[in-house]
């Protein structure tokens, strides 16, 4: 056994019967000691969640998703080796997650991510480059453009076997060195929702790097809530501006640097 994984998921309005599967898991696995329940709302089910891995934080309000996690990070990331960040909507085999904390035992690097799939098998693209303005506006607007830049952005035109280096990993199952989690200080708290994983992701990538492990695999069962809700795309699109405001629009020579580290070690392989 090996209990050196503190967890946090940040919940808003969800119940025990969306979570379950999730904390199923969670609960499962001998490398995970701590369960932390993060409630940005007022959930009538997880206060009184009884099991001994499980701590409930109720937040002072809803302050967004990052802000959230940072409650979980600044109270308890200090008494464990890693610290995962977890969507709500996570189901993975125990011996998937072993395999995932195993390898980044090994390494010295800050951020992991194992294959990211769909609840068919099919691939979710989690290790990412960063994007660029019109790969995310395209996205939402264009899907012949999007189909077009997603090939690089989402790192299709390669067949990833082996580790890499990635620059964006994907938000919803993060798992981290605690010490570099805590010298990053967690997510910038002025995304309330989405963008923020793109921006933490990116600086752990700089300062300690970051590993897509597609030896391992979990199932996210994703349901892109912004192309279906006008006010969850208007949250995307104000994130999305904070978010190159912070980094630059068309000049941003660390994402330059960033991706082309990424595309070049791929070119290798």
């Amino acid at each position: 056994m090996n209990s050196s994984t503190i967890c946090s998921i940040v919940i808003y309005k969800h119940s025990y019967k969306e979570l379950k599967g999730t904390l199923d898991c969670l609960i499962a696995s001998d490398y995970i000691s701590k369960i932390i329940l993060v409630d940005n709302d007022e959930s009538d089910w997880a206060s009184t969640f009884d099991h001994e891995k499980v701590i409930y934080l109720k937040s002072g309000s809803n302050l967004g998703f990052g802000y959230g996690h940072n409650l979980a990070i600044n109270k308890y990331a200090h008494e464990s080796e890693f610290f995962l960040i977890c969507n709500p909507d996570i189901m993975f085999d125990e011996f998937e997650f072993a395999r995932l904390v195993d390898f980044a035992h090994k390494r010295t690097e800050g951020l992991f991510l194992p294959k990211i799939v769909y609840a068919n098998g099919e691939n979710q693209y989690g290790a990412r480059l960063l994007p660029t303005p019109l790969n995310l506006f395209a996205r939402r607007f264009s899907k012949m453009w999007a189909a077009k830049l997603d090939q690089q952005y989402l790192l299709k035109n390669y067949t990833i076997q082996q580790p890499i280096f990635a620059p964006y990993l994907s938000g919803c199952f993060m798992l981290f060195r605690s010490d570099a989690l805590l010298k990053l200080k967690g997510f910038d708290e002025r995304f309330f929702m989405y963008m923020e994983d793109v921006d933490l992701s990116r600086r752990c990538a700089e300062q300690f790097g970051a590993v897509y492990y597609p030896e391992a695999s979990i199932v996210h069962l994703h349901e892109q809530g912004s192309y279906k809700s006008s006010k969850l795309l208007k949250a995307h699109l104000q994130s999305a501006i904070l978010y190159f405001n912070k980094w630059g629009w068309l000049y941003d020579s660390s994402r330059t640097r960033l991706n082309n580290q990424c595309v070049n070690a791929l070119a290798k392989k």
